[in-house]
């Protein structure tokens, strides 16, 4: 049962997000530091639902709420987010959670309010707010300019969509075939008491039936495994056979990918990652975790000029950044903090990206183009007007026969088995 202590800060955290406009990840991880650690998960599932369901509670809490809450008082519509999250997710008793809220008020500096706290919940409780089907926002949890995207690009796909929006994400593993198989690795779960399945979209993924902490993940520490979403581990499967190529990871924080390179490379493969210097820390520690050694380089993928070394690259990797539209399950407040005009700013980033990085690749080499956004303007139209703006550019199909078939590429969609994300192979003729 959450204290008032949990609900206070899952609170803050909230409000960080939907008030002060903060990242959930970043603000959390601040917010996180002066709790104890035995309630970090409860406060990220009360935070992360109810950013996840924001859309749906602003709602429902206006229909109670008999006049505006002051500007100076958004903690308290988003306490009151949290306590409506809570009704409806968390198995605990209506009355404990109503109490939490109300002594959490206290804690937020907002004693005055503890009489409005109490009173809106219980009103909730004794006749619950409902939603109607125009009010589409409220009942898909979703902003409407999001919504209106989904359906042109996915029309017969878009409610499946906004259901993985809503729901949690899974917790997925990338078994490190260097040192076990998939099927012994999952021999090993078993054997802990942990249930798993085997992913049919990534040869290395496995799928735990219940998340946990990465810290009670078997071999974890010693690289046996790393967290990664199955849809995340298919970039060998474009790429090919890595044996004696000079491959480039571009924006790789925080290393997922070049983790996954390193354990498929042999001796005679050179990888190089680079990100931002706020970034590339990520990289190492996940390199140094699977005991592994690459070339890191701390820089801007679109200022070459400053870092590469004159050598061609065989291969180049851009997982470029992008709207998040594929990750929303696992990244709520991009529905929140995303704006309809932030997706042709995103995909003139892109293009820049790939023209920047091409002529560091070889004649005959190839760059993978990926992004976890499921919109054709940052994927399909950001490879077409490579194309089109570039003579020694073509597109390659790819013989990886999962997911949506695109123009140029392979989209795959938010689903159980993974994240939303596209793959498309350019080649340097």
């Amino acid at each position: 049962m959450p204290s008032p202590e949990t609900c206070a800060t899952a609170a803050n955290i909230v409000n960080d997000v939907l008030h002060h406009g903060h990242s959930l990840d970043s603000t959390a991880a601040k917010r996180l530091k002066l709790q104890p650690a035995q309630n970090h998960s409860e406060i990220r599932e009360i935070a992360w639902g109810s950013v996840r369901w924001a859309y749906r509670y602003r709602r429902l809490l206006q229909q109670k709420l008999h006049k505006p809450i002051r500007s100076q008082d958004t903690i308290l519509e988003n306490l009151l987010l949290c306590a409506f999250y809570q009704y409806e997710h968390l198995n605990a008793p209506d009355y404990a959670i109503t109490s939490g809220a109300v002594e959490a008020a206290n804690l937020l500096g907002r004693g005055h309010a503890k009489n409005l706290v109490n009173g809106v919940l219980r009103a909730h409780l004794r006749d619950p707010a409902f939603i109607t089907a125009e009010q589409e926002e409220a009942q898909y949890a979703t902003p409407m300019w999001l919504l209106s995207c989904l359906r042109e690009a996915w029309p017969d796909d878009w409610k499946d969509i906004v259901d993985s929006y809503n729901s949690r994400p899974p917790l997925t593993l990338r078994v490190n075939t260097q040192f076990t198989s998939r099927s012994n690795y999952m021999l090993r779960l078993a054997e802990a008491g942990v249930d798993s399945t085997a992913s049919n979209l990534s040869p290395w993924a496995i799928t735990l039936a219940k998340p946990r902490s990465v810290l009670r993940v078997p071999g974890f520490s010693d690289g046996l495994v790393s967290v990664q979403d199955a849809a995340a581990q298919l970039s060998p499967c474009f790429l090919g056979p890595l044996q004696g190529l000079r491959v480039l990871d571009a924006c790789a924080a925080p290393g997922g990918k070049t983790g996954q390179l390193y354990e498929l490379a042999t001796d005679t493969t050179s990888i190089t990652a680079i990100d931002l210097p706020d970034r590339t820390n990520l990289i190492r520690e996940n390199i140094q975790r699977l005991k592994g050694h690459v070339d890191i380089i701390d820089g801007d993928v679109t200022e070459p000029d400053r870092w590469w070394d004159g050598k061609p690259y065989d291969r180049i990797i851009l997982d470029a950044p992008c709207s998040g539209s594929g990750v929303i399950r696992r990244h709520p407040d991009i529905r929140v903090l995303r704006r309809h005009t932030d997706i042709p700013r995103f995909s003139c980033n892109q293009l820049n990206m790939i023209q920047q990085l091409w002529p560091l690749l070889r004649r005959g080499g190839c760059l993978l183009y990926i992004t976890c956004s499921i919109f054709p303007a940052e994927n399909d139209a950001v490879i077409e007007l490579l194309l089109e703006n570039t003579k020694d550019a073509c597109s390659v199909p790819s013989d990886y026969s999962l997911g949506e078939s695109t123009r140029f590429g392979r989209q795959f969609l938010p689903c159980s088995e993974g994240d939303g994300l596209y793959y498309a192979i350019v080649q340097k003729c």
